[in-house]
C-alpha cells in the first residue's frame, strides 16, 4: 500500500515534469512569450497582472468565481481606463456548479431614445455623438448581488485602493495615451486626467484618479443607482448633451441588465456555452458546426495544412455572411437562433464551399444561407463595410475551488471610447457598432448593437474543460474558433493553441490576413486556391489576448494560459 502510494506521487511528478518540459520546449520553438501556471485549486486569468492577484485574493477570503471576476473587472476597469471601464459594456457567463445551471449576463452599451440615424462612422466616432448608455456598472453589480457571496463593498475594495493611490503608467497605458493624443487634446476631460502639462504621463509615473475614486466609493456605497438615476447620470448626462451629445438623464435610469439564456452546441464530444445575440456566440458556434462536415482524414493543424486554412476560412465568411444578415438585438428583430444552429443548416452551408479554390471572387459576394428555412431567395450580405467593436477589449477568465466558473468579456470600444470623459470615466464609442440599413442591425432607440464578443464555456460529459474568451473586434470569432479547433482536433497543449499562429478573414475585407509564422509553402499554396494575403507581426495584437483555463484530466489540474499578444497574467492557488 505504501509503495503503491509512493509510486502514485512519483507518477504524477513525473507527468508533471514532463508537461513543464513540454511548455518549455514550445516557447523555445516559437519564441512564444505565454504566461502560464497551473493548480488544483482555483485560478484567474487576465489581462493586468494586479488584476489577476486581486481575483485570487477575493477568492481566498471567501468569494467565488462571481465576486472574483466582477473584483477583477473593476481593477481592469481602474488600472487600465484606455480598454475598459464604467463607461462600457460587456457580456459574463456564470457556471454554477451546484446546481449545473449556466446564466449570462448581457450589460452591452445601449443606444439611447434620441439615437441619431444618421450617425456617420467617419465623423462621428471620437465624439459624444457615439456614446451608448454605459452597462458596465449595472452588470457587474447585478452579478455580485445576484450570484456572489460578499458583500458589493468588499468586491469593490481592491479597485477604490487603487484608485485612491493612483495608477501607475505601464508601456501599454502610455502607447494608448500617445496614439491617442490628438483626441485626448480634444477633450478637456479627458486631458485633464490622462495627461501632465498637456502631454501623456510616461511609463513609471502615477496618474492621480480621486473623480474616478469617488464615484467608486459612492457604486460601492449606493448601489448602481448612483451611476444611473442618482448624482453621476445627472450631471454626466448634463456634460454629454452640452459637447453635442443626445443622451439624457433619462436614458440613464432606463438602463438594465439583461439575464439570458446562454447558446449551446456540440463540438464533436465538447459541450460549447457561449453569448447569445445580439453577441457573437451564435457565429462561432455556426462556424464549428460547418466545420464537422470536414473529412477527418484531411483535417490537419493549420501550420501544415493550407486545406484546413481554406476549409476554415470559408466556413468564417459564410457564418458572418449570417451574421451580417441575421444578428442583432432579438428584442428587435427574431434572430434564427435555431436554425443558425442547426446541424442540417450547417450541411447546407458546408456543400456551398469550393474546397479546392476560393468559390466567389469577392468575400462581400457570399450569400445569406436560409436559417428560416422558408426564404424563397438568398440575396448577397454585401456590407461595404462592417463596423466592429474596437480590439481594444478585454477579457477575464474564472474558475473557484467549488468548480464554479465564469468568462467575462468587456469594452468601451476603441482606445478611450469616444474620446470623452466624466469625472476620469471615459465613454464608449458604441453607437460605431450599428450599421446600416438594410441591416437587422441597423441603429434604433434603446437597442443594443451586434458584438463580437464571445465569453466561452466548454464542458465534456458535464464537466468543466475550457473557460476562455478574448478581446480582438472583428476577429474575435476567428481567434475562438483556431484555438477551440486546435485543442480538440489537433489535441495541441493549451500552450500550443494559444501561441499557435492565426489567421483572419472577414465578407467585409478581399484579404486573408495571417501571422507570419506560417511557412512561405503554406502561404504559395493560399494564394495559388485564390487568396489575396497579408502578412502581419509573428504575435500581432489585433488577433487577440485570449484568456484560457484549461483542465487536464491526466494531470487533474487547471492550466492557465494569457495570450503573448498582449499583457496579460495567469494567478493560481
Amino acid at each position: 500500500m505504501y509503495q503503491s502510494k509512493i509510486f502514485h506521487h512519483l507518477h504524477s511528478l513525473t507527468i508533471t515534469i514532463i508537461f513543464f518540459l513540454s511548455i518549455v520546449l514550445s516557447a523555445d520553438e516559437n519564441r512564444a512569450l505565454s504566461k502560464v501556471d497551473t493548480t488544483s485549486h482555483a485560478m484567474v486569468v487576465a489581462a493586468h497582472p494586479s488584476a489577476s492577484q486581486v481575483g485570487i485574493d477575493i477568492l481566498k477570503k471567501g468569494g467565488n468565481a462571481v465576486d472574483a471576476a466582477v473584483a477583477v473587472a473593476f481593477v481592469i476597469g481602474v488600472v487600465e481606463p484606455y480598454a475598459s471601464g464604467l463607461g462600457g459594456g460587456g457580456a459574463m457567463l456564470i457556471y454554477l456548479k451546484n446546481d449545473d445551471s449556466f446564466h449570462y449576463l448581457d450589460y452591452y452599451m445601449q443606444a439611447p431614445q434620441n439615437a441619431d440615424t444618421s450617425f456617420s462612422d467617419d465623423e462621428d466616432t471620437r465624439t459624444t455623438q457615439a456614446i451608448c448608455i454605459p452597462g458596465t456598472p449595472s452588470g457587474l453589480i447585478t452579478a455580485v448581488k445576484k450570484y456572489g457571496r460578499l458583500s458589493l463593498r468588499e468586491v469593490m475594495e481592491p479597485a477604490i485602493t487603487i484608485a485612491s493611490q493612483g495608477v501607475e503608467v505601464n508601456d501599454q497605458f502610455y502607447e494608448a495615451a500617445l496614439s491617442n493624443f490628438e483626441i485626448i487634446s480634444q477633450n478637456r476631460g479627458t486631458q485633464e486626467v490622462f495627461f501632465q502639462d498637456g502631454l501623456p504621463y510616461m511609463v513609471g509615473d502615477t496618474v492621480p484618479m480621486p473623480a474616478l475614486l469617488n464615484i467608486l466609493e459612492n457604486l460601492a456605497e449606493q448601489g448602481e443607482d448612483y451611476f444611473y438615476k442618482g448624482e453621476f447620470a445627472q450631471k454626466a448626462s448634463k456634460e454629454i448633451q452640452e459637447n453635442g451629445g443626445v443622451i439624457t438623464y433619462k436614458d440613464f435610469a432606463a438602463y438594465q441588465t439583461l439575464e439570458k439564456e446562454p447558446i449551446s452546441s456540440n463540438y464533436r464530444d465538447y459541450t460549447i456555452y457561449s453569448a447569445p445575440p445580439p453577441q457573437a456566440g451564435v457565429t462561432l458556434l455556426e462556424i464549428l458546426n460547418i466545420l464537422q462536415n470536414v473529412p477527418p482524414n484531411r483535417w490537419e493543424r493549420f501550420t501544415k495544412s493550407s486545406y484546413s486554412i481554406h476549409l476554415t476560412c470559408e466556413a468564417i465568411k459564410r457564418a458572418d455572411a449570417d451574421r451580417f444578415s441575421f444578428v442583432a438585438d432579438p428584442r428587435f428583430f427574431e434572430v434564427p437562433v435555431t436554425g443558425l444552429l442547426n446541424k442540417q443548416y450547417a450541411l447546407t452551408r458546408y456543400l456551398d464551399i469550393d474546397t479546392t479554390k476560393v468559390k466567389y471572387k469577392k468575400n462581400k459576394e457570399i450569400p445569406a444561407g436560409d436559417p428560416f428555412g422558408h426564404m424563397e431567395n438568398t440575396q448577397p450580405a454585401n456590407p461595404d463595410k462592417i463596423p466592429e467593436d474596437g480590439p481594444n477589449t478585454t477579457h477575464i477568465s474564472v474558475v473557484d475551488a467549488d468548480g464554479n466558473a465564469v468568462s467575462l468579456t468587456q469594452t468601451i470600444g476603441l482606445f478611450f471610447g469616444s474620446g470623452f470623459s466624466v469625472d476620469g470615466v471615459v465613454f464608449n464609442s458604441s453607437m460605431s457598432v450599428f450599421y446600416k440599413k438594410p441591416s437587422p442591425n441597423h441603429i434604433q432607440p434603446f437597442k443594443r448593437p451586434a458584438s463580437t464578443i464571445c465569453p466561452t464555456i466548454i464542458q465534456k460529459n458535464g464537466k468543466l474543460v475550457a473557460v476562455l474568451g478574448t478581446p480582438g473586434g472583428g476577429r474575435i470569432f476567428n481567434t475562438m474558433a483556431e484555438v477551440i479547433v486546435g485543442l480538440k482536433d489537433f489535441k495541441l497543449s493549451p500552450v500550443e493553441a494559444i501561441d499557435a499562429p492565426r489567421f483572419n478573414v472577414r465578407i467585409s475585407s478581399s484579404k486573408l490576413s495571417l501571422e507570419v509564422r506560417f511557412s512561405s509553402e503554406i502561404i504559395k499554396e493560399l494564394e495559388e486556391r485564390g487568396y489575396d494575403i497579408r502578412v502581419s507581426d509573428e504575435y500581432e495584437n489585433y488577433y487577440g489576448g485570449v484568456q484560457l483555463i484549461y483542465y487536464d484530466e491526466l494531470l487533474q489540474r487547471y492550466i492557465g494560459v494569457s495570450d503573448p499578444r498582449r499583457g496579460g497574467a495567469v494567478s493560481g492557488y
